[in-house]
Order: C-alpha cells, then sequence, then structure tokens
C-alpha cells in the first residue's frame, strides 16, 4: 500500500531533459509510488516529491522497473504530474487549488483541464502564466506528449523556457524526440 522507490536514472534523465535545473532540489526527494490496486488509470501528485502513478506505466507493469517514458501517454502523465510539483516549488498550493478543482468540476460539470491551444508562442506563454495547476499541467502534458512523438508544437516554446527557468534558452527543440 505504501511501495515506493527513488527515480531511476533513465526518470532522473527525462526531468533533466524537460526540467532542466528547475527542479534540482527537489529531484533527488523525487519519489515513485505506485497507485492501489483500486486506481489503475489515474496519477497523483502530493508534497514531498511524492508521485504516485498507475501500474500499467511501470516496464512490465513492474513498480520496480523504470516509467515506460518513452510512451507519449506514460511520459506526459509523468510530465503532468512532475509539473504540480514545479508549481510547488513557485509557491502555489497545489493540492488545496486541484481539489477545489476537481470538486467543481463534479458540480459544475466543467473539465478542469481544458485550455484553448493556440499557435502563437506568446499567446501561449502568456494563457500558461495565468492558468490554473491542472491547465498548466494539461498543457505541458501535451507538449512532452508531443516532444516523445517527435512532433513537438514550436507553440510550447516560450513556456518550456520559462518551465526549464531559462527564458532565453529552450532546453530542447521541437525536432528532439
Amino acid at each position: 500500500m505504501f511501495w515506493s522507490r527513488p527515480l531511476t536514472e533513465s526518470e532522473h534523465d527525462f526531468v533533466r531533459r524537460f526540467f532542466a535545473h528547475s527542479m534540482d532540489e527537489l529531484r533527488p526527494r523525487l519519489r515513485i509510488h505506485v497507485r492501489r490496486l483500486g486506481d489503475r488509470r489515474r496519477a497523483l501528485s502530493m508534497n514531498g516529491g511524492r508521485i504516485s502513478m498507475p501500474r500499467t506505466c511501470f516496464g512490465l507493469g513492474d513498480p520496480g522497473r523504470p516509467l515506460r517514458l518513452s510512451d507519449p501517454w506514460v511520459g506526459g502523465v509523468f510530465a503532468h504530474e512532475l509539473l504540480h510539483q514545479w508549481q510547488r516549488l513557485q509557491g502555489r498550493k497545489v493540492t488545496r487549488e486541484a481539489a477545489w478543482l476537481q470538486l467543481k468540476a463534479v458540480c459544475l460539470r466543467r473539465d478542469p483541464y481544458a485550455y484553448e491551444p493556440c499557435g502563437d508562442a506568446a499567446r501561449m506563454l502568456e494563457q500558461f502564466l495565468h492558468a490554473q495547476v491542472e491547465q498548466q499541467g494539461q498543457m505541458w502534458q501535451d507538449y512532452v506528449a508531443g516532444c516523445l512523438c517527435g512532433q513537438a508544437d514550436p507553440a510550447f516554446e516560450g513556456v518550456a523556457r520559462h518551465v526549464a527557468g531559462r527564458p532565453g534558452h529552450t532546453p530542447f527543440s521541437p525536432t528532439r524526440a
């Protein structure tokens, strides 16, 4: 039930690739947990660097093996949960904000992950900066999944620079798989 492990070297490489040095202070404490048996499809990010992933995200379904990060869905979901850790480093109250968004989603039937895609990098960055935590997570998930497919959307370049903590530097190019 409380099984967890530190990140593998390939998982650390993934964090460095998509977050550059912006997560360095948290990276040594990041831990992967496996979701309980009854919840096989949702990931979860909690305070203190704890990320719970569904068993199907691990190699051969074995949580002792690395996450299947070359799979765009798995890599995107892991990136989404990592972004929540990054948001906490920026001072956001992610758990509280996300819980409120999920409650509103149930009551008002609104998708807390929905955002308006656009083709302009400056507009996408502005949208990211003003988005709530789940919208930011979904934007980052979509971008990383595109990178893993070899089809990174250039509209996310400003967002990638912002998340990496380097306003004038893109940590990876849209053509890098």
